[in-house]
């Protein structure tokens, strides 16, 4: 039962990190599954699986091999230069995407509860380090505790949010859903190996991993099952929204509107607190200073780059982090290595 309670933890985990403020307004999987139509449907099946195989395959190589972080675990698969160079690429696009998500969080404060951007930021920021003072443990807990109401955020979009009537949208005639689909995956299990390959590392029990990756996977395709069944009902309506899911909340009472929110800022928070971490146990191997310090210059040097704004780079690296992600999903997809 013990071994169980572990792999809902890591499941958890996994799902919270994959799972980011793209995925809770709906953005990402309108424009990855939704806009294919009922093709895109049959996207989110392949994804589910992909989820489940590479996502078990990634935490079993970094058990294996015995790489505490994505900086020893590219160096094993790549080589040297290879490895180094994706390790950089790989640095500043979770650099990136934690500004964005630090920023994100002061922005959600400001709009719903007319926190001060500034105030809300470095709240967001003490908060993210206080629970990564308590490492890894602390960071399965949190998502533990998240996680669940992301699923029932996604009951309710089932129950509510008229996912019963799709519109009639044909299928795409070639195959560039199925290409969508593996870009989608392949991006975010690259974010997701921050997380994942420590915890593959730390995890003795390699029936946890399997069972982890199941669960996450799963749960996973289920919730983006139903926001892609929801918006497809609405298609007309949400097409052209930066926020799709907004025109399925708008219809909920005060209270589901404001679990909304904490919806979404919870899945920033989780995605922010994850990449840190990842980063913090990457420049772990390379310099010899105390977590909290590495932590404290992450947090410092994000919300530095609040302050300027970030972007275009980001708008550069999203991108190039997709390709940098199916470099990884293909060598992760080949037979297991040994030791």
């Amino acid at each position: 039962m013990k071994l169980w309670g572990k792999s809902i933890q890591v499941a958890a985990t996994y799902i919270g990190t994959v799972v980011g403020a793209g995925f809770a307004s709906g953005q990402e999987i309108l424009a990855f599954f939704t806009s294919y139509g009922h093709a895109g449907t049959i996207g989110i099946l392949a994804a589910t699986a992909l989820f489940v195989w590479l996502g078990y395959k990634m935490m079993l190589l970094a058990h294996q091999l015995r790489t505490p972080s994505y900086e020893s675990f590219n160096l094993q698969l790549f080589g040297p230069f290879i490895g180094r160079t994706m390790n950089v690429l790989v640095f500043l696009t979770l650099f990136g995407v934690t500004t964005v998500m630090l920023a994100g969080a002061g922005s959600v404060l400001e709009e719903q509860f007319h926190i001060p951007y500034l105030l809300g930021t470095i709240a967001t920021l003490v908060l993210a380090l206080l629970i990564l003072r308590q490492g890894l443990e602390q960071l399965l807990v949190v998502n533990a505790i998240v996680v669940p109401s992301m699923l029932i955020f996604a009951i309710l979009i089932l129950l509510e949010g008229h996912v019963d009537s799709p519109l009639p949208l044909s299928a795409p005639n070639s195959y560039e859903f199925l290409w969508k689909t593996v870009l989608y995956v392949s991006f975010n299990l690259a974010m997701a190996q921050s997380v994942l390959i420590p915890i593959g590392y730390a995890i003795r029990e390699p029936v946890v991993l399997l069972r982890a990756a199941v669960i996450g996977g799963v749960v996973l395709g289920f919730m983006l099952l139903v926001v892609h069944t929801a918006m497809l009902a609405n298609w007309d309506d949400v097409r052209f929204m930066d926020i799709p899911i907004l025109y399925v909340t708008d219809q909920w009472n005060e209270w589901l509107q404001l679990f909304f929110v904490f919806v979404l800022y919870s899945e920033i928070f989780t995605t922010l607190i994850s990449n840190v971490f990842g980063i913090g146990q990457q420049l772990r191997e390379i310099f010899n200073v105390p977590e909290t310090r590495l932590y404290l210059f992450l947090f410092l040097a994000s919300f530095s780059l609040c302050l300027i704004g970030y972007s275009q780079l980001l708008m550069f690296l999203y991108p190039l982090f997709g390709y940098l992600g199916l470099t990884t999903l293909c060598r992760v997809a080949l037979p297991t290595l040994s030791k």
